[in-house]
Protein backbone atom coordinates (compact mmCIF):
# COMPACT_ATOMS: atom_id res chain seq x y z
CA UNK A 1 0.00 0.00 0.00
CA UNK A 2 2.73 2.10 0.84
CA UNK A 3 4.78 1.28 -2.41
CA UNK A 4 1.57 2.27 -4.32
CA UNK A 5 0.75 5.71 -2.38
CA UNK A 6 4.45 6.24 -3.42
CA UNK A 7 4.17 5.99 -7.01
CA UNK A 8 0.77 7.82 -7.56
CA UNK A 9 2.24 10.63 -5.48
CA UNK A 10 5.84 10.81 -7.45
CA UNK A 11 3.25 10.24 -11.03
CA UNK A 12 1.60 13.41 -9.73
CA UNK A 13 4.74 15.18 -8.56
CA UNK A 14 5.99 14.30 -12.46
CA UNK A 15 2.98 15.53 -13.86
CA UNK A 16 3.05 18.91 -11.55
CA UNK A 17 6.78 19.89 -12.80
CA UNK A 18 6.31 18.95 -16.09
CA UNK A 19 3.27 21.53 -15.91
CA UNK A 20 5.86 24.20 -14.71
CA UNK A 21 8.43 23.59 -16.63
CA UNK A 22 6.17 24.05 -20.00
CA UNK A 23 4.93 27.45 -18.47
CA UNK A 24 8.67 28.29 -17.85
CA UNK A 25 9.58 27.74 -21.40
CA UNK A 26 6.71 29.83 -22.36
CA UNK A 27 7.42 32.53 -19.98
CA UNK A 28 11.23 32.41 -21.46
CA UNK A 29 10.59 32.11 -25.00
CA UNK A 30 8.22 35.67 -24.74
CA UNK A 31 11.40 37.32 -22.47
CA UNK A 32 13.55 35.64 -25.43
CA UNK A 33 11.17 38.05 -27.84
CA UNK A 34 11.24 40.75 -25.59
CA UNK A 35 15.45 40.81 -25.90
CA UNK A 36 14.98 40.62 -29.88
CA UNK A 37 12.68 43.75 -29.81
CA UNK A 38 15.04 45.77 -27.82
CA UNK A 39 18.09 44.41 -29.57
CA UNK A 40 16.51 45.98 -32.61
CA UNK A 41 15.85 48.92 -31.00
CA UNK A 42 19.32 49.40 -30.88
CA UNK A 43 20.04 48.36 -34.25
CA UNK A 44 18.01 51.32 -35.76
CA UNK A 45 20.45 53.50 -35.04
CA UNK A 46 22.93 51.72 -36.85
CA UNK A 47 20.74 51.21 -40.09
CA UNK A 48 22.52 53.38 -42.57
CA UNK A 49 25.61 51.27 -42.07
CA UNK A 50 26.13 48.82 -44.87
CA UNK A 51 28.49 46.33 -42.98
CA UNK A 52 27.99 43.17 -40.83
CA UNK A 53 26.90 43.83 -36.79
CA UNK A 54 27.16 42.10 -33.33
CA UNK A 55 25.05 43.14 -30.46
CA UNK A 56 26.06 42.04 -27.14
CA UNK A 57 23.47 42.74 -24.38
CA UNK A 58 22.79 42.09 -20.48
CA UNK A 59 19.10 42.67 -19.09
CA UNK A 60 18.34 44.36 -22.18
CA UNK A 61 19.91 47.36 -20.89
CA UNK A 62 23.40 47.29 -21.47
CA UNK A 63 24.67 46.55 -24.88
CA UNK A 64 27.79 46.17 -26.38
CA UNK A 65 27.85 46.78 -30.53
CA UNK A 66 30.74 45.70 -32.95
CA UNK A 67 30.46 46.81 -36.39
CA UNK A 68 32.74 45.07 -39.19
CA UNK A 69 33.80 48.01 -40.96
CA UNK A 70 36.96 47.75 -42.76
CA UNK A 71 39.76 48.27 -41.91
CA UNK A 72 38.89 47.74 -38.74
CA UNK A 73 35.49 47.32 -35.69
CA UNK A 74 33.86 50.03 -34.55
CA UNK A 75 32.30 49.67 -31.04
CA UNK A 76 29.69 50.77 -29.11
CA UNK A 77 28.68 51.03 -25.71
CA UNK A 78 25.13 51.72 -25.53
CA UNK A 79 22.42 52.37 -22.91
CA UNK A 80 18.61 51.98 -22.75
CA UNK A 81 17.24 53.88 -19.58
CA UNK A 82 13.89 53.37 -18.10
CA UNK A 83 12.31 55.62 -20.44
CA UNK A 84 13.71 54.09 -23.47
CA UNK A 85 15.91 56.76 -24.18
CA UNK A 86 19.14 54.92 -26.33
CA UNK A 87 22.68 56.47 -24.91
CA UNK A 88 25.47 55.38 -27.56
CA UNK A 89 28.79 55.68 -26.62
CA UNK A 90 31.86 54.95 -29.48
CA UNK A 91 34.51 53.60 -27.44
CA UNK A 92 38.25 55.37 -27.96
CA UNK A 93 40.61 52.71 -28.61
CA UNK A 94 43.37 54.69 -28.44
CA UNK A 95 45.62 53.91 -25.53
CA UNK A 96 46.70 57.08 -23.10
CA UNK A 97 48.80 55.36 -21.48
CA UNK A 98 51.50 52.00 -21.18
CA UNK A 99 48.82 49.67 -19.19
CA UNK A 100 45.56 50.39 -21.08
CA UNK A 101 48.47 50.10 -24.55
CA UNK A 102 48.22 46.48 -23.00
CA UNK A 103 44.79 46.28 -22.36
CA UNK A 104 44.06 47.44 -25.77
CA UNK A 105 46.71 44.17 -27.63
CA UNK A 106 44.88 41.86 -25.75
CA UNK A 107 41.68 43.15 -26.32
CA UNK A 108 42.43 43.24 -29.86
CA UNK A 109 43.83 39.48 -29.93
CA UNK A 110 41.54 38.41 -28.25
CA UNK A 111 38.81 39.68 -30.72
CA UNK A 112 41.12 38.54 -33.63
CA UNK A 113 41.05 34.98 -32.96
CA UNK A 114 37.19 34.75 -32.48
CA UNK A 115 36.60 35.59 -35.87
CA UNK A 116 33.29 37.36 -34.97
CA UNK A 117 32.22 37.39 -38.47
CA UNK A 118 33.01 34.39 -39.63
CA UNK A 119 28.85 33.18 -40.09
CA UNK A 120 29.94 29.96 -40.62
CA UNK A 121 30.46 29.35 -37.11
CA UNK A 122 26.92 30.38 -36.31
CA UNK A 123 23.29 28.37 -35.86
CA UNK A 124 20.51 29.96 -37.40
CA UNK A 125 18.02 29.23 -35.09
CA UNK A 126 17.19 31.44 -31.75
CA UNK A 127 18.17 29.59 -28.79
CA UNK A 128 16.26 30.32 -25.47
CA UNK A 129 17.43 27.27 -23.93
CA UNK A 130 19.77 24.85 -23.59
CA UNK A 131 18.71 21.80 -22.03
CA UNK A 132 22.19 19.66 -20.62
CA UNK A 133 23.85 22.46 -20.32
CA UNK A 134 26.30 22.14 -17.33
CA UNK A 135 25.92 25.73 -15.80
CA UNK A 136 23.30 28.53 -15.58
CA UNK A 137 24.03 31.34 -13.44
CA UNK A 138 23.65 35.52 -13.90
CA UNK A 139 21.68 37.83 -15.60
CA UNK A 140 19.45 37.47 -18.60
CA UNK A 141 22.30 37.65 -21.96
CA UNK A 142 21.23 38.46 -25.84
CA UNK A 143 23.27 38.25 -28.69
CA UNK A 144 23.39 38.55 -32.67
CA UNK A 145 25.46 38.77 -35.44
CA UNK A 146 23.21 40.19 -38.56
CA UNK A 147 24.77 39.82 -41.85
CA UNK A 148 24.45 43.00 -44.24
CA UNK A 149 21.32 41.73 -45.10
CA UNK A 150 20.07 41.58 -42.14
CA UNK A 151 19.99 37.96 -41.61
CA UNK A 152 20.52 36.46 -38.27
CA UNK A 153 23.44 34.09 -36.93
CA UNK A 154 24.69 32.81 -33.17
CA UNK A 155 21.14 34.27 -32.06
CA UNK A 156 20.76 33.48 -28.36
CA UNK A 157 18.73 34.21 -25.06
CA UNK A 158 20.22 32.46 -22.01
CA UNK A 159 22.00 33.44 -18.66
CA UNK A 160 24.84 35.39 -18.56
CA UNK A 161 26.76 32.30 -17.46
CA UNK A 162 25.26 29.71 -19.27
CA UNK A 163 28.23 26.73 -20.21
CA UNK A 164 28.41 25.50 -22.41
CA UNK A 165 27.51 28.78 -24.53
CA UNK A 166 26.82 28.22 -28.05
CA UNK A 167 29.27 30.86 -29.54
CA UNK A 168 33.05 31.10 -28.87
CA UNK A 169 34.39 31.14 -25.58
CA UNK A 170 37.04 33.86 -26.63
CA UNK A 171 34.18 35.82 -28.51
CA UNK A 172 32.13 35.48 -25.00
CA UNK A 173 35.20 36.53 -23.09
CA UNK A 174 35.53 39.68 -24.91
CA UNK A 175 32.16 40.82 -25.17
CA UNK A 176 31.47 39.97 -20.69
CA UNK A 177 34.77 41.87 -20.31
CA UNK A 178 34.42 44.80 -22.61
CA UNK A 179 30.98 45.00 -21.64
CA UNK A 180 31.52 45.49 -18.15
CA UNK A 181 34.54 47.32 -18.48
CA UNK A 182 32.06 49.95 -20.20
CA UNK A 183 29.58 49.21 -17.27
CA UNK A 184 31.78 49.96 -14.66
CA UNK A 185 33.20 53.36 -16.34
CA UNK A 186 29.56 54.50 -16.84
CA UNK A 187 28.63 54.13 -13.47
CA UNK A 188 31.76 55.98 -11.37
CA UNK A 189 31.15 58.48 -13.82
CA UNK A 190 27.38 59.07 -12.55
CA UNK A 191 28.53 59.17 -9.24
Amino acid sequence: MKITCYIGLMLCFSIVCKAQDNNWEKVSDSLAMISRAKADEVFTYFDTIRASKLLYSLEDRYFYLIINDTPCYKEYYIILDSSAKVNIHPIDTREENKKQRKQQKRYHKLLAEAEPFNLSKYHTNYITNIPDAKFVRGKPSYFVVKNINGKRYGEYSLAAFTLPLPIDGKLAGYLMKRLSDEIIKYNKAAH
